[in-house]
């Protein structure tokens, strides 16, 4: 799925995207072979092969590197991550759904669930990004069998993007301060100004430190609508407790609606949760 995730990012020119898989035969991408478990994945890996591949990463890139939890695979991506270690690194972790998975599928699930964030907290990545494939299904509602993979990765992907393009945006207004360095694992939400404006997380995060809203607004509401500023206090403040920090930032959009869109960090080490969605 993390292929397939990272192919959707193709939608927006300010990606480039690297595919590495056991056995992919896409042209750009590269394929290490097929390997019985994640510890014969890293004995085996071919090192210079990977680090010819993603030679065109220079040091001052940002880079999201996506992993399926409970893939064999896995065990190569702490020797990836050294061939690009001075870049800013970033991590997205899909869970999958673990009731649904082998039992070794599920242990390697739970060994790399617990390194990735293991890695973020001890600063080898700049953040871990949890994704609960259950939570993402919610979002989602139904969706026919043929378009399920793509609506699922799709939504990951714009998810993402956005609240990219946000933090390398200037806002129109802000407030609040920037979270917590050590508040490293991370998830992100979709939330609307609506009434019943539930914030819908992709992972049910536990100890929340920090929660920030990005709020893009066509141009013209911004510019007609004299109750925004209101709204979004409220929207704000419904999310405030005395044990995280809750801030936002307000953008001009070219869309027709509003969009409103979360992150959520921690320091806590999230705890694994085996047989089903994890649950807060």
């Amino acid at each position: 799925m993390g292929c397939a995730i990272a192919e959707e990012f193709s939608e927006h020119p300010e990606y480039r995207i690297y595919k590495i898989d056991s056995t992919i035969e896409e042209r750009g991408s590269l394929s290490l072979g097929e390997f019985a478990d994640m510890q014969e994945y890293e004995e085996e890996l071919d090192i210079s092969a990977v680090e010819v591949y993603l030679r065109s990463i220079r040091d001052t890139d940002e880079v999201l590197l996506i992993m399926t939890g409970g893939e064999p695979i896995s065990g190569t991506v702490l020797k990836i991550l050294g061939s690009i270690q001075d870049c800013k690194i970033s991590l997205l972790y899909v869970c999958p759904e673990r009731s649904m998975i082998s039992q070794l599928e599920k242990r390697d699930d739970k060994i790399a669930f617990n390194v990735v964030q293991e890695y973020a907290r001890s600063g080898v990545i700049n953040n871990v990004f949890l994704i609960d494939k259950g939570s993402i299904e919610a979002m989602m509602g139904d969706v026919s069998i043929t378009d399920y993979e793509r609506s699922l990765c799709h939504l990951i992907s714009y998810t993402v993007a956005m609240i990219n393009y946000f933090q390398h945006t200037k806002p129109i207004l802000k407030n609040g301060a920037t979270p917590m360095p050590w508040a490293r694992i991370g998830a992100f939400g979709i939330s609307s100004l609506d009434e019943a404006h539930q914030l819908q997380m992709m992972f049910p995060l536990k100890n929340i430190d920090d929660l920030h809203f990005y709020y893009g607004f066509p141009r013209e509401e911004l510019d007609s609508d004299p109750t925004l500023m209101k709204q979004i206090k409220q929207h704000t403040r419904f999310y405030q407790d005395t044990s995280k920090s809750t801030s936002f930032s307000v953008y001009s959009t070219t869309f027709d609606k509003p969009m409103v869109l979360a992150v959520a960090y921690s320091s806590v080490i999230q705890p694994f949760v085996s047989g089903g969605v994890v649950s807060s």
